[in-house]
C-alpha cells in the first residue's frame, strides 16, 4: 500500500478552489519527507531522519489549515495552528477516526519535535512519522470531500416548490428525494467508481435543498454504548430517518446483506423508517423502490436501479 499514492488521488479528485493550493503543499511535504528518509538509509547522515520529521509536521499543520478553510469555512492565514486544532476539537467538527489520527501523531511526533530541539529520531521514528501524518491526511481528506461534495450538490439541487412536502411523512419526503438523485462526478473526477464518502456528502447537500426543514447528519452514532453509526441520519420535527448508501456494482449480495444491516439499525436505534440507496454508476439510471416491513410498524424503503424483465 503507498500511502503517498493515495493521499495525491485524494487530492487530485478534488474541485480546485481555495484549499487546492494549500493541499497540494501538503502533498510535497509528504514527498520531501520521503526523500529524506531514503537519504538517511543510502547516506551515513542520521540528520535526514530529523529532517523528515520536520517536514512531515508541516504537512500535519497544513492539513489542519486546509480542514479549517472547508469544514469551518474560516481563513487560516492568520490563525495559530493549535488554535485551529483548539476550534475543531472545541466545535466537534472533525470525526473520531480523525480526532484519533491527530491525536497520534501531536503527542509522537508534532510536540516531542516541537519542544525538544535535542531530540534525534532514527530511521524507524521517521518511517513511522511518515505513516502516520498520511493516514491523518487522507481521512480528513476524506471529511474534506464529502464535504466539499455537500456543498457542490446543495448549490446545484432545485429548492422544492411542493408546499405539501412539510405535510408528508419524512420517511416518505427523503425517499421521493432520494429516487431524483443523480450523482455528478466532480470536475477533478474520481478515477474508477465514485467512493462513498462522495455520494454521502453530495446526497445529503441534495436533501437539505430538496426537502424542507430537515436536520441531517452524516455518521451519525445510533446509540450510546454502541460503536455502530448511519451513513447519514435526517431529522425533521421529531421525525428521523436512517439512510445507508451502498456501492451496488461492487457486490450483487448487497441487497440482503444492506437490509440485515438495516435491520439491525432499526433494532438498535428505535428508528421506524430506514432507506437502503443503492447506488450504480451509470448516471441515467432508471430507480425503482421496494418496501421491505420490519416487526413494530418498522419498515425498510430500498431505492436502487431498476431491474431488468
Amino acid at each position: 500500500m503507498d500511502l503517498i499514492e493515495i493521499l495525491r488521488r485524494r487530492i487530485d479528485a478534488l474541485d480546485v478552489g481555495a484549499h487546492t493550493p494549500g493541499l497540494r503543499a501538503v502533498l510535497q511535504h509528504v514527498e520531501v519527507a520521503e526523500k529524506h528518509l531514503v537519504r538517511g538509509t543510502e547516506d551515513p547522515d542520521d540528520s535526514a531522519f530529523t529532517d523528515a520529521i520536520y517536514r512531515t509536521n508541516q504537512a500535519f499543520e497544513g492539513s489542519l489549515k486546509e480542514a479549517f478553510r472547508v469544514l469551518a469555512r474560516k481563513d487560516p492565514d492568520k490563525v495559530r495552528p493549535f488554535e485551529i486544532e483548539e476550534f475543531l476539537q472545541e466545535q466537534s467538527i472533525l470525526r473520531s477516526r480523525v480526532l484519533d489520527q491527530m491525536s497520534r501523531y501531536r503527542t509522537e511526533w508534532r510536540n516531542p519535535s516541537t519542544h525538544d530541539y535535542k531530540l534525534d529520531f532514527d530511521e524507524d521514528e521517521a518511517l513511522l512519522a511518515i505513516a502516520s501524518v498520511c493516514a491523518f491526511a487522507i481521512v480528513l481528506l476524506d471529511q474534506i470531500t464529502e464535504k466539499l461534495n455537500f456543498d457542490r450538490a446543495k448549490a446545484a439541487a432545485p429548492p422544492t416548490s411542493d408546499s405539501k412536502d412539510v405535510t408528508k411523512p419524512l420517511a416518505e419526503a427523503v425517499a421521493e428525494a432520494v429516487l431524483g438523485f443523480r450523482y455528478r462526478p466532480t470536475a477533478g473526477g474520481t478515477v474508477g467508481p465514485a467512493r462513498e464518502v462522495e455520494l454521502v456528502g453530495a446526497l445529503a447537500g441534495h436533501l437539505e435543498t430538496v426537502v424542507s426543514g430537515t436536520k441531517i447528519q452524516s455518521e451519525a452514532r445510533l446509540s450510546r454504548d454502541r460503536a455502530e453509526r448511519a451513513d447519514l441520519l435526517v431529522e425533521r420535527d421529531g421525525e428521523r430517518v436512517i439512510l445507508e448508501v451502498k456501492r451496488r456494482r461492487f457486490s450483487q449480495s448487497t441487497p440482503p446483506v444492506g437490509l440485515s444491516q438495516m435491520a439491525h439499525y432499526v433494532a438498535l436505534s428505535g428508528i421506524r423508517d430506514a432507506i437502503l440507496y443503492l447506488f450504480q454508476d451509470a448516471a441515467n439510471s432508471e430507480m425503482e423502490r421496494k418496501n421491505y416491513p420490519l416487526p413494530n410498524d418498522g419498515r425498510i424503503i430500498v431505492i436502487g436501479p431498476k431491474r431488468k424483465r
